[in-house]
Formats: C-alpha cells, sequence, structure tokens
C-alpha cells in the first residue's frame, strides 16, 4: 500500500475566492475522486484550523506506486490539479509504503 500525502499554502486570494474558499473547493473535488479513479483507495482533505500552517492536506492510498502514477494521470485528477496549480503558493508531497507488521 502506498499513501501520499499532499500540503498546500494558498494564495489569499486566486482565481476570485479567498484561500478558506478555494481549500473548501479542493476538498469538496478531491473527495469527490473517490469512485470516479478506479486507483484511488481512500481519500481525506482536511483543512486546517490553526494559524501560520499548511493551508489543507490531502491523504491519500494506492495499492501501488503504478497506480498513484495512474491516479496523477486521469483526467478527472488533472482537471482539479490544474486548479490547485494557480491558487498555490505553495505543495509539499511525500509518498510512502504501508506495509504489514506481524
Amino acid at each position: 500500500m502506498i499513501k501520499h500525502v499532499v500540503m498546500w499554502q494558498l494564495l489569499p486570494q486566486a482565481e476570485g475566492h479567498t484561500a478558506h474558499e478555494n481549500a473548501l473547493w479542493m476538498k469538496e473535488h478531491l473527495e469527490a475522486l473517490m469512485g470516479v479513479v478506479p486507483e484511488l483507495l481512500s481519500c481525506e482533505v482536511g483543512i486546517n484550523i490553526v494559524d501560520g500552517n499548511y493551508d489543507a492536506c490531502l491523504i491519500s492510498t494506492f495499492a501501488s506506486l503504478a497506480d498513484l502514477e495512474r491516479y496523477k494521470k486521469h483526467p478527472a485528477h488533472v482537471e482539479i490539479s490544474t486548479y490547485c496549480k494557480k491558487i498555490r503558493s505553495s505543495r509539499i508531497v511525500c509518498d510512502f509504503e504501508i506495509r504489514d507488521i506481524l
């Protein structure tokens, strides 16, 4: 299993919306990819509640790195990603493997 974690700092104003409005948009649209992108096993988007930190965080799960790559190229994800690039000031990503521990 692969965990894909992305955090964004959003511009205070972008595309006619505040950072908070854009974070809400991101949450709604990214979580709506469940059932649309077959490789996406789980998806959760959190909006930060503490000032001075990143504004939003995505935690998603995939069966493999190949599935993560297919997700990144899926047209529905590309459409959302294109918008996110317009509204962010920075972005960080961490992809890591989850292994069963017995």
